[in-house]
């Protein structure tokens, strides 16, 4: 994951304790963390009146950090997700003070979490390794994104890059890891990737972020690659093909109703306006042939390539994963008929 801020004080510290703390409510929680950013952003004007742009630093530094924190934490553990996802609705609910606060030049309102969408970017790029290309879409929706595979770090800080490796590759795979530094490594990258696509997933289903960019993107490079025969098949992905259905597979469990019923599309099939310098990011991964984006028919395309991947004779895991998949879209399919 990349690397956070690192803060000059102990506000991040003390804020995480009361984010893990849950005997406090969310709304205890938001209202800390809101309390301290307008403390640190009194400071900021009160120390640094000869030079406005700098009075940003105190309550930017404090929240970044903080992004970071509450997103390792859910890397570390799925069932703090719904009070993570909890506490940033009870802080985009949080109403404005006049003169509340500015980033980077620009006046933010507590309703667009300032600094949010750039920490869970910069988060799930660290899960995989990413290549950014020229073209960009609204920072509400990120960059566009070309996966290159999981990174994998040692208990050292070493790096694992050689996927090829069978330990590293049963492990990301869904093997038990063996008692070796690379199988482990694997092994726990494998499981905070999961938990970060999870989460996401999750904050979307709650309505705390829109995370749709991400849902499509995974579904296009994770999923869509397996309608194609696998000699013309062209991965994005260097993970192996059991972890790509499986993050897929959470997407549309966890949050299957909002992809269902979106419509969003990001690029020029569906959107005839759609800038032609911006790629095409929603554009298909395999053998899909319409919009560049949500549609009911993609939705059955994602549901076919499931089914065949649940019916086949892959490991355990990834056709459980692909039938669960399954029987999540026909509960989402029924709910909403």
């Amino acid at each position: 994951m990349a690397a956070a801020p690192t803060p000059t004080n102990n506000h991040v510290a003390e804020a995480v304790k009361t984010v893990k703390d849950t005997s406090l409510s969310p709304e205890d929680v938001a209202k800390r963390i809101v309390h301290t950013c307008r403390k640190l952003a009194d400071i900021g004007h009160a120390g640094r009146e000869a030079d406005s742009d700098n009075t940003e630093l105190e309550w930017m530094t404090f929240l970044d950090g903080l992004w970071y924190a509450m997103i390792e934490i859910a890397l570390q553990d799925s069932a703090l997700h719904d009070r993570l996802a909890g506490i940033l609705l009870a802080i985009e609910a949080t109403r404005a003070e006049p003169d509340d606060f500015r980033r980077w030049g620009n006046e933010y309102k507590w309703t667009s979490l300032p600094g949010w969408g750039l920490a869970a970017r910069e988060s799930m790029n660290g899960g995989h390794t990413f290549y950014v290309s020229a073209a960009t879409i609204p920072m509400t929706r990120s960059f566009l994104l070309v996966a290159v595979g999981t990174e994998v770090m040692g208990d050292g800080g070493e790096w694992y890059r050689d996927h090829d490796d069978p330990e590293i590759y049963a492990a990301l795979a869904g093997d038990p890891p063996s008692d070796s530094a690379p199988s482990r490594a694997a092994a726990r990258a494998r499981s905070r990737w999961l938990n970060m696509n999870t989460f996401m997933a999750r904050l979307w289903a709650l309505g705390a972020w829109d995370c749709a960019f991400y849902g499509i993107s995974t579904m296009r490079m994770c999923l869509e690659p397996y309608s194609l025969p696998p000699e013309t098949r062209e991965r994005e992905t260097n993970d192996p093909e059991e972890l790509d259905v499986e993050v897929a597979s959470v997407w549309v469990r966890v949050a299957g109703k909002k992809m269902y019923e979106c419509r969003e599309i990001w690029g020029p099939k569906g959107n005839p306006d759609w800038n032609p310098h911006a790629g095409a990011p929603g554009s298909s991964g395999g053998t899909w042939d319409g919009v560049d984006g949500y549609h009911p028919e993609r939705w059955a395309h994602w549901k076919g390539i499931f089914k065949k991947i649940s019916e086949g004779e892959g490991r355990r895991n990834m056709v459980e994963a692909a039938r669960a998949a399954v029987d999540a879209m026909e509960s989402v399919e029924k709910d909403t008929a």
